[in-house]
C-alpha cells in the first residue's frame, strides 16, 4: 500500500470531465524488422504480461479517502483484467497520418476509468499510408493518469517495455501475482490523523528554510529595479487562454532530425536544444496567429516546466517552472532565438524557476482536505484560468529519450511522441520527445480552439526551415520557395540586450 504525495493528488483534485488529467504515448512500429514480419496482437498481449512487474502503478488502483480527508493510497485491483486495459483497434483505408491523429486525440480525449488502474493501452493496426513511415506499421498508444507518473516517468517506465535488440532482453521469470488485502478503513483513519499532524509542521519547517531564501530574492529583485529601467511584463491574450474546454481535442506533431536542431543551436553562443525548440514555438505560433490576424503586439509566453539538480528529502528530483517570452513579435528567426537565448540564461529567470519550486514544496505537504477543496474551487471558479492565463499562453515541455533503437517482440520502434492534459485557461500543449537521432514535437488542444491540427504541423515547419536557413547559411531552393511563401507582419524588432554578446 502506498499513498499519493501531494503534489501528484494535485492532478487527481484538478480534473474535471472536459479536462482529464492522463498523459498520453504514442510509438510507430516497423514489423518487418521481427523474425516473422509479422507481431500478433496475442503476442504483444502477452509481452506486457510479462512485463507487468516493472511498477506496481499496472495492477494497482487508487482508493480515496471520504471528503478526501487524506490523500488517496494505491491498493491491488482484486479484479485485474489486462484485456481490459489492452485494447485492439485498426485505423480505416487508407490510413493516413490525419486518420491517425484523429484517432489518437478521440482516445485521448476520454477519461480513465478511477475504479481501475489507471492505465489503458490501444494496439493500432493499418498505418499504411504515412510517407515517412513504413508501409504496414502498427502503432501502440497508451495513457496513465498523471498522478502516476510525471512526463519523463512516463518515457522511462515505457521504455522498460522495450528491447535493445530484435531478441528479448531478459529471461522471462513465471510469477503468480496475488493482490494484498484492501486495508481496512479504521487503520486508514489512524494514518491520516498522523499524516496530518506531520503535514504541519512539515509546513512549519518549510516555511522557515524557505524565508531566508524569499529575503534575498526579494532584495536582489529591489537592487534590480533600482539600477535597471523597469518594464511591463505582459502576457497577452490569446485564443488558447479561453474559459471554457470543452472534452474535444485535436492532435498533431511533426517530426525533426536531432542534428538539425543541434547545427541551430551552434549559431548562437550558450544556446540549448530547449532554446531551440522554444524559439521553433515562438516562429510557429506567429505565423499561425498571424494567419489568423490574432498576432499580439507583445510577445506570448510559454510555461516551461525544468528539472533541477536537487532532490527533496525523499530523494526525488525536484521540478520547477520558467516562463520565458517566445519573442513572437520578432520577424528575424535568429533574432528571435538569440533573444530567447537570453532570456532563459539570466539569473531573473532562474529565480522565476526557484520560486514556482517552493510553492511545489508547500502543496506537497498541505493537509489532503483543504488542497482538494482549494483545486476544486479554482477549477470551478475559474480562478486557475485567470491564473495560467496570466503566467503563460502554452506549455513546451522536452524530455529527452534513449538515442539507440528499441524493439517490441523484434518490431523495431521509429516514432516516438506524447500527449499531455489540457487545463482551462491553457489550451495548447507542445511536447518535445527525443529517439535516435530524431525529434518529435506534437501538440493537443481544444479541436474548438484549434480546428485546423494539418496548418500548425506547416508552421512548425516553416519555424524550422527559416531558422535552419537563418543559422546555418545553408539553404536549398525547396527551403527558400517555402520560406518565400511566408508572409512577414509588420511588427517592431525587439534585439536582445548588447551585454549578451559577451555570454
Amino acid at each position: 500500500m502506498k499513498q499519493l504525495s501531494g503534489h501528484d493528488s494535485v492532478y487527481l483534485y484538478a480534473e474535471t470531465p472536459s479536462t482529464p488529467g492522463h498523459l498520453g504515448l504514442l510509438y510507430i512500429y516497423d514489423q518487418s524488422t521481427a523474425e516473422t514480419g509479422t507481431v500478433r496482437f496475442k503476442s504483444i498481449l502477452q509481452h506486457i504480461e510479462e512485463h507487468l512487474d516493472i511498477s506496481h502503478v499496472f495492477r494497482s488502483r487508487l482508493m480515496r479517502m471520504p471528503l478526501d480527508v487524506d490523500h488517496p493510497y494505491w491498493v491491488d485491483d482484486e479484479n485485474f483484467d489486462l484485456e481490459y486495459h489492452v485494447r485492439h483497434l485498426a485505423l480505416p483505408k487508407p490510413g493516413d497520418w490525419r486518420q491517425f491523429c484523429i484517432l489518437a486525440a478521440r482516445l485521448h480525449s476520454r477519461p480513465l476509468d478511477m475504479s481501475r488502474p489507471l492505465w489503458e493501452m490501444y494496439v493500432i493496426e493499418g498505418l499504411d499510408n504515412i510517407p515517412s513511415m513504413p508501409k504496414g506499421s502498427f502503432a501502440i498508444y497508451t495513457k496513465i493518469h498523471h498522478c502516476a507518473v510525471d512526463g519523463a516517468a512516463a518515457i522511462d517506465l515505457a521504455g522498460l517495455f522495450h528491447d535493445k535488440s530484435p531478441e528479448p532482453d531478459r529471461e522471462v521469470v513465471e510469477r503468480q501475482w496475488k493482490p494484498e488485502p484492501k486495508p481496512k478503513l479504521g487503520t486508514l483513519l489512524v494514518n491520516t490523523l498522523v499524516n496530518n499532524t506531520r503535514h504541519n509542521f512539515e509546513t512549519s519547517f518549510d516555511l522557515i528554510n524557505m524565508l531566508p531564501a524569499f529575503g534575498k530574492k526579494l532584495l536582489a529583485k529591489a537592487l534590480r529595479q533600482d539600477m535597471e529601467p523597469k518594464e511591463t511584463v505582459v502576457r497577452p491574450e490569446t485564443r488558447f487562454n479561453r474559459d471554457h474546454v470543452s472534452p474535444h481535442r485535436v492532435f498533431g506533431g511533426v517530426d525533426f532530425s536531432l542534428e538539425d536542431i543541434r547545427s541551430i543551436k551552434r549559431a548562437v553562443n550558450g544556446a540549448t536544444v530547449n532554446d531551440v525548440l522554444l524559439a521553433l514555438c515562438g516562429g510557429a505560433l506567429h505565423h499561425y496567429l498571424q494567419d489568423k490576424d490574432e498576432l499580439p503586439y507583445h510577445s506570448l509566453r510559454a510555461i516551461v516546466p525544468v528539472r533541477q539538480n536537487k532532490r527533496d528529502r525523499k530523494g526525488k528530483q525536484t521540478m520547477a517552472v520558467m516562463t520565458p517570452p517566445l519573442h513572437t513579435q520578432v520577424v528575424d528567426p535568429l533574432e528571435r532565438l538569440e533573444a530567447i537565448q537570453w532570456d532563459t540564461s539570466t539569473s531573473a529567470a532562474l529565480e522565476e524557476a526557484q520560486g514556482a519550486k517552493d510553492m511545489t514544496d508547500i502543496t506537497r505537504h498541505m493537509p489532503s482536505f483543504t488542497l482538494a477543496l482549494g483545486i476544486g474551487m479554482a477549477t470551478h471558479s475559474h480562478l486557475s484560468r485567470k491564473t495560467l492565463a496570466g503566467i503563460g499562453n502554452c506549455v513546451m515541455t522536452n524530455v529527452p529519450g534513449p538515442q539507440w533503437p528499441l524493439y517490441m517482440r523484434g518490431a523495431k520502434l521509429v516514432y516516438v511522441s506524447a500527449l499531455a492534459p489540457l487545463l482551462e485557461g491553457l489550451t495548447l500543449m507542445f511536447n518535445a520527445v527525443s529517439y535516435d537521432g530524431r525529434i518529435s514535437v506534437s501538440f493537443q488542444s481544444d479541436r474548438d480552439i484549434l480546428p485546423d491540427p494539418q496548418f500548425m504541423e506547416d508552421c512548425w515547419q516553416w519555424s524550422l526551415d527559416e531558422l535552419r536557413c537563418a543559422a546555418t547559411q545553408q539553404c536549398d531552393e525547396a527551403d527558400a520557395q517555402v520560406i518565400h511563401k511566408v508572409r512577414i507582419p509588420k511588427t517592431a524588432k525587439r534585439k536582445p540586450n548588447s551585454s549578451k554578446s559577451g555570454s
